[in-house]
């Protein structure tokens, strides 16, 4: 074997070494390299905050907690294929009171990981362009008959996490 061929050999072994490195998947932000998607995912996150904001005093945000916050919203990315595969939401909540005999400040808190279980193939591209439409917060995602909102409240009945 001559030395060109010697080295384009040893040059398609080693091609694949930095997806190896990095794992099979991604965040969503790292989608397709580091940072990418930055501004596109904390938009995203910035937005469902919001959303979730407005819906959560009306509707399902009630019980043991008044102060629900969503913390961040997370999609794991096949990086390979670039197709979005599961995301979960994380939800704190909190209710603070002041102990009237001894003026202890009294914490009770909880916080949900609520996983969103998506279509195997759901390319990032399409995942995006389905929540940025109109309406594209409360409409099915692509491949499913619910969306975002659809599963956190029988997320947020369970019992949440103390501590």
């Amino acid at each position: 074997m001559n030395w060109n061929r010697w080295c384009c050999c040893v040059a398609l072994l080693l091609a694949p070494l930095p997806v190896l490195a990095r794992g099979l998947h991604v965040d969503l932000i790292d989608y397709p390299r580091p940072e990418a998607n930055w501004d596109r995912a904390y938009g995203l996150e910035a937005a469902l905050q919001r959303e979730f904001d407005r819906l959560c005093a009306d509707t399902w945000c009630e019980g043991d907690y008044s102060n629900y916050q969503a913390l961040e919203f997370r999609c794991a990315v096949l990086a390979h294929r670039g197709t979005v595969q599961r995301c979960t939401w994380v939800i704190a909540a909190s209710e603070v009171a002041i102990d009237a005999d001894t003026g202890k400040v009294q914490v009770d808190n909880g916080r949900w990981a609520c996983p969103l279980e998506l279509q195997p193939g759901v390319p990032v591209e399409a995942f995006h362009a389905a929540l940025e439409a109109p309406e594209g917060l409360a409409a099915p995602l692509p491949g499913l008959d619910h969306g975002l909102f659809d599963a956190l409240p029988d997320c947020l009945r369970k019992a949440g996490r103390v501590g």
